[in-house]
């Protein structure tokens, strides 16, 4: 049953989305003008076409991503920088958030591997990051 502070919180998270999805368009904007966005984007790793699904996908990837590598008993900070990079972008154009979300709440009951699209990363991250006990 959804309630009233289920609903709040939905409103919060897409106002607030929306705020952060503009303040990313005005930064490129202001980087295109200035001529240096394709520079920047360069230093990152991405292109001019990369930008609307970032943008659009934004919000709470890195998060998501966060709470998926704590959850699983992973530290961000032992994987390669380009690895991390890599699965952030997954995680951005990942059409299937509102169940990963219901994942690492505990809602869901199936395993992270049936619908995340960063799971053999995250298999391979557990392989050779997480502690082995005998």
């Amino acid at each position: 049953m959804t309630t009233f502070q289920d609903i709040s919180r939905a409103i919060s998270l897409f106002v607030d989305g929306r705020r952060k999805r503009r303040q990313l368009q005005r930064e490129l904007e202001q980087l295109a003008a200035m001529g240096s966005l394709d520079a920047v984007l360069a230093d990152i790793g991405l292109v001019r076409s990369q930008i609307e699904p970032l943008i659009a996908g934004c919000i709470d990837s890195r998060e998501l991503l966060d709470q998926m590598l704590a959850r699983l008993g992973i530290d961000a900070a032992q994987l390669p920088y380009e690895g991390l990079r890599d699965m952030t972008w997954t995680c951005t154009t990942c059409p299937d958030k509102p169940r990963c979300r219901e994942w690492l709440s505990g809602v869901e009951e199936t395993e992270f591997r049936t619908f995340c699209p960063n799971a053999a990363q995250l298999d391979h991250a557990l392989l050779k990051h997480r502690p082995v006990h005998a």
